[in-house]
């Protein structure tokens, strides 16, 4: 089982400079990659996004990529002239067309995106620096890949044990309902007759409707379906299947359906609270399921 949530980031160093990436997860319904890379490295977003297709299928993925340069220089601010003059540019185009101030500060500008860097890489050697960056992409999707399977793994208990205690709740709620059937029927009959007192009824017809009533208490169907739920979702946390998270978010969601049944037919107080306390186990599950891949 592997969660959707983990972090991982990897260095590589070659003479001149390093390449440093980070990679957190959380939780997505799809695979969604997040991507940002220094200018030098542009081109190389499909081949991040590919390499993220092979390892993972959900997640909301963000990878960020620094460069360092080692030197005297490295921690030294590269302005890029250009960027800064075409910021300054657009400005005196919106104050021409709005009406406004057209003053742009150098502090305004090093906040801009693409003005400023602290490192300047488009010396580097181009074959250098791609291979650099492709063996830290590897190294640091795997620490991702780990980090997660790490978290999945820690989930699987938590798991097992809500749907264990579910069940431990479930199997007194079918046998005390069963009593509480026969119990119900044998009321019913006594009130309807001291009720009716001398009025004579057709004595099959009234067996037949107050079976009728005492059944819509029986919770035997949906015990046998919760049940069956309940296997199946164990089925699933020992297979090895790659993404059982859709899965079992299902099968929590119809065991959530099942016990809201047996509460409308429960009357019961002590058996009230089991199932509020079912509800309450499948809460918090669903709530990790979220994050299961």
């Amino acid at each position: 089982m592997e969660s959707m949530t983990g972090f991982g980031s990897a260095t590589v160093k070659r003479n001149d400079f390093s390449v440093t990436i980070e990679a957190k997860s959380v939780n997505h319904k799809a695979l969604s990659p997040t991507i940002r890379l220094p200018d030098v490295l542009w081109n190389q977003e499909p081949v991040v996004w590919k390499a993220t297709g092979k390892l993972f299928e959900r997640g909301r993925i963000k990878i960020n990529v620094r460069i360092d340069i080692d030197g005297e220089d490295a921690a030294l601010p590269s302005v890029n002239l250009d960027a800064a003059e075409k910021y300054i540019k657009a400005a005196k185009t919106l104050s021409a067309d709005l009406d406004c101030t057209s003053e742009v500060s150098a502090g305004a500008l090093f906040g801009l995106p693409g003005v400023v860097s602290m490192t300047d890489s488009s010396g580097l050697d181009s074959g250098e620096l791609s291979s650099a960056f492709l063996e830290c992409m590897e190294k640091a999707l795997k620490a991702l890949k780990e980090s997660r399977l790490r978290e999945g793994n820690a989930l699987a208990p938590v798991f097992r044990d809500g749907f264990r205690d579910i069940r431990s709740l479930a199997d007194p709620i079918l046998q005390e309902q069963k009593g509480n059937v026969q119990e119900r029927f044998l009321k019913l009959k006594e009130r309807i007759t001291i009720l009716l007192d001398d009025v004579r009824l057709d004595e099959n017809r009234l067996m037949q409707e107050l079976a009728v009533l005492a059944d819509r208490s029986d919770v035997s169907e949906e015990v046998q379906r919760l049940q069956c739920h309940l296997d199946h979702a164990g089925e699933i946390l020992d297979s090895d299947e790659s993404s059982p998270g859709r899965r079992l978010g299902f099968l929590i969601q119809e065991m959530h359906r099942e016990i809201n049944t047996m509460g409308s037919k429960v009357d019961d107080a002590d058996l009230s609270l089991s199932i509020i306390d079912m509800k309450n186990i499948l809460s918090s599950l669903k709530e990790q399921v979220l994050n299961i891949e």
